[in-house]
Formats: structure tokens, C-alpha cells, sequence
């Protein structure tokens, strides 16, 4: 499976999104996407790299494309 795959499913995870999520989409056109849903994106990211992220990479995840960056 390609990082955006894994990236557009971990994004709508996190935010609880039913509806498809596209690797065109950030934190601007995804209502769902809070401060609370930012940490819960977050915390699935790093299990799913299975290490904590720098304070850097937390701040830089203002998109699924950013998401499909650090899934690699």
C-alpha cells in the first residue's frame, strides 16, 4: 500500500471521517480536523512508526500529504 493510502486511512481514523479523504486534503478543507483531532492523529502516526515524534514533525502535520511524507 502507498504512503497516501496509508496516509488518506490514518487521517480519516483519527478524525472519525466516514467519507473518503483524499491526499489533496489539510486541516483547512477537513472540518473534522480540531485541536483534539490533531492529537489523536498524532498519537495513531506514531503508532504506527512506533516512535514518538519531534515537536517538528508535530507541528509540520497540516496535511495528509505531511502524513504521507513521515509514513515515508
Amino acid at each position: 500500500m502507498s504512503s497516501e493510502l496509508r496516509a488518506a486511512g490514518l487521517v480519516a481514523r483519527a478524525l472519525d471521517i466516514q467519507a473518503s479523504v483524499s491526499v489533496n486534503d489539510d486541516m483547512n478543507s477537513l472540518a473534522a480536523w480540531s485541536s483534539l483531532a490533531h492529537a489523536r492523529l498524532v498519537l495513531e502516526l506514531e503508532a504506527e512508526l512506533g516512535r514518538q515524534l519531534t515537536g517538528e514533525e508535530v507541528a509540520g502535520i497540516i496535511s495528509v500529504a505531511a502524513v504521507a511524507r513521515l509514513l515515508g
